[in-house]
């Protein structure tokens, strides 16, 4: 009796948390309740769904839970009451990066990512056949030779890389895209996707500057050929984004919505 006593108390007091991972579960248990929080360690808020099965709790909210929670935060979630001394629990969770609740600067016009002076053509804008639907819409392709200078469309900070990717082909190897993704004042992100393997020329938490040079364009993830994909997006649920339609300003003027195999000159 004693063991199965001890084993009890051994299991319902053990946080169901993962301290290794970015976003991760904390649960508190204080007095007759279980707090639960969601902990961001990432430097992007997210908008998360939270779900759990249990016995012997009561709550008072509606399950599934669905909360933004911003970047460097922690989040109290949901309380469950504890009905009988043996309990359980199980709590998960999904989550994508943006919160709904920003409101992107329509006004401000981007700058084209390549160098000044120079032009490229695009070769798959908004609403594009061959991958621009759903959430990349507003997406928009320029053909970067691969190891073309990238430099930043807007100024902001970076919250999210990768740059180890080295294959490329159908959507099996989405995965393997190199990228960055830059945070802007307004909340919104841009991502630019498909750099060198090493093409990534940018830290975590670096704050960047408008046309400041970032990266070099490549050929990695789901891709049919080299070039520069780029999207700005806000959070829109636990597993969905919403692209952004935006503006570039060119030699030409101003570019309300990129024409695919037309080249544009790229000015400060």
């Amino acid at each position: 009796m004693i063991n199965k006593l001890l084993f009890i108390f051994i299991l319902f007091i053990i946080p169901l948390e993962a301290t290794n991972k970015q976003v991760y579960i904390k649960s508190v248990k204080y007095q007759d309740k279980i707090l639960i929080y969601i902990v961001n360690n990432n430097l992007y808020d997210i908008s998360i769904e939270y779900k759990a099965k249990s016995q012997n709790l009561y709550t008072s909210s509606i399950l599934p839970i669905d909360k933004v929670v911003k970047s460097k935060s922690k989040k109290k979630i949901a309380i469950f009451r504890i009905l009988k001394s043996n309990y359980s629990l199980r709590s998960k969770y999904k989550y994508t990066i943006g919160s709904k609740y920003s409101i992107h600067n329509d006004n401000y016009l981007y700058r084209l990512p390549y160098k000044v002076g120079t032009k490229e053509t695009v070769t798959q804008g908004f609403n594009g056949t061959f991958s621009h639907q759903n959430n990349s819409y507003y997406a928009v392709d320029f053909g970067l030779k691969k190891g073309t200078k990238i430099y930043a469309s807007r100024a902001g900070m970076v919250v999210n890389l990768k740059n180890n990717g080295y294959l490329h082909g159908d959507k099996k190897y989405i995965s393997h895209a190199n990228f960055i993704t830059i945070k802007h004042n307004d909340g919104t992100y841009a991502k630019y996707v498909h750099l060198r393997k090493g093409g990534v020329r940018v830290k975590l938490g670096q704050k960047i500057k408008r046309g400041e040079f970032i990266g070099y364009s490549g050929n990695t993830g789901y891709t049919n050929g080299a070039h520069l994909h780029m999207v700005v997006f806000k959070g829109k649920t636990y597993n969905s984004r919403e692209s952004i339609p935006i503006r570039f300003i060119s030699a030409s003027g101003v570019i309300t919505k990129p024409i695919e195999n037309r080249a544009y000159k790229a000015v400060k």
